[in-house]
């Protein structure tokens, strides 16, 4: 659950924040994950043939090819093991935050109309994708149901993966490797945002009574 520190509020009260603690995507790690051992094979397989290249693959332009070959798939390798790195949901002391690793989002606590957990069907896969989530099928995700998106679902559509947004309800659905830690996560997040917000309308209220009448 969530580590907490402490921070000074608005007269001398004080309060929890939990730190951000983050979750990893399980359907990015198992996109990026299924594309680390080819692209490290392909990367010493042209590197092998760069080293020891036999007529006539030791002619350039061709020499060259293979030594760009091996440094792309090696930088595939590279971001394979980042990205998946970078693809999470922290529920942070403000918002929900959303990573994935050329798009972040932040979902104000305020436009979390309820979570719920559900079971990941994701209905008709393409082909390519089967083998990707198979495996995952009849997990336990979390989905949380929105009153509004912060942008478009159009704009969401075009840079998230395609489960990560319900077909038949206004929200986000997450599969991590704990949903019950990150339900609670939600949950707490939530309920420390709402005692703010009353402790600003009641710092409001006061202020506002203490406030000198004209007349």
């Amino acid at each position: 659950m969530f580590t907490t520190a402490t921070r000074r509020l608005t007269g001398a009260q004080t309060a929890a924040v939990p730190a951000a603690r983050r979750h990893a995507l399980l359907l990015y790690d198992r996109l990026y994950s299924a594309w680390r051992a080819p692209a490290l094979l392909i990367s010493g397989l042209f590197f092998l043939l760069w080293q020891a290249a036999p007529a006539p693959l030791n002619a350039e332009p061709l020499h060259s090819a293979l030594l760009a070959g091996a440094l792309a798939a090696l930088l595939l390798f590279i971001y394979s093991l980042l990205a998946a790195r970078l693809s999470y949901v922290e529920c942070t002391p403000t918002h929900l935050r959303l990573s994935t690793p050329f798009f972040w989002l932040a979902i104000s606590y305020s436009r979390i109309r309820i979570q719920r957990s559900v079971a990941f069907k994701p209905g008709r896969v393409p082909f390519g994708k089967r083998g990707l989530v198979r495996p995952l099928i009849g997990e336990t995700m979390v989905a949380v149901d929105l009153f509004n998106y912060p942008v478009s679902r159009h704009w969401l559509r075009l840079w998230l993966m395609e489960f990560i947004l319900p077909t038949r309800a206004q929200g986000l659905q997450f599969l991590v490797s704990d949903w019950m830690a990150l339900s609670r996560d939600i949950e707490v997040g939530r309920s420390l945002w709402q005692a703010r917000e009353r402790d600003k309308a009641r710092q409001m209220s006061l202020t506002s009574l203490l406030q000198p009448r004209r007349f």
